[in-house]
């Protein structure tokens, strides 16, 4: 009898539901699971990326002098006072950039577009203010 196969079931009658018995406490845990990959897309979805993000150094909240020495440089139609006023750790990482034109460009770019997904963006004033800078860098570029 080796080489043949066990005999198939038969066929259930039209209409009826095949089913199998379970234990009822099995039957609870999987549906308490989470499919594979739910939980790291909930995480993303409530900003399970904050806890990557460096912690706040006592600098993030008032400005530095480089960045003061910075915003006083510019000309006064660019400084942007409601960043300086709601962001200063913003200035202070654009104030930190701008002796490189090329990675100021990209600093400002990384602020302005959301690459990480599920960024709120900046108030309307902030959000205007780094376009302009960015505009104003990119154009010294030559482009």
């Amino acid at each position: 009898m080796q080489g043949q196969q066990p005999p198939s079931k038969p066929n259930p009658p039209l209409g009826s539901i095949d089913f199998e018995l379970t234990d009822f406490d099995e039957a609870r845990r999987a549906l308490d699971e989470l499919p594979a990959g739910v939980e790291a897309v909930q995480n993303l979805m409530t900003g399970d990326w904050e806890h990557k993000r460096r912690k706040p150094l006592p600098s993030d909240r008032a400005l530095t002098g480089v960045a003061l020495d910075w915003v006083v440089a510019m000309p006064p139609n660019l400084r942007p006072y409601a960043t300086c006023e709601q962001f200063p750790r913003v200035v202070n990482a654009i104030a930190e950039s701008w002796s490189d034109a090329r990675f100021s460009v990209q600093v400002l770019d990384h602020m302005i577009n959301d690459y990480r997904g599920g960024r709120r963006g900046f108030p309307p004033a902030v959000r205007h203010e780094l376009d302009v800078l960015h505009a104003y860098r990119k154009a010294q570029l030559g482009g």
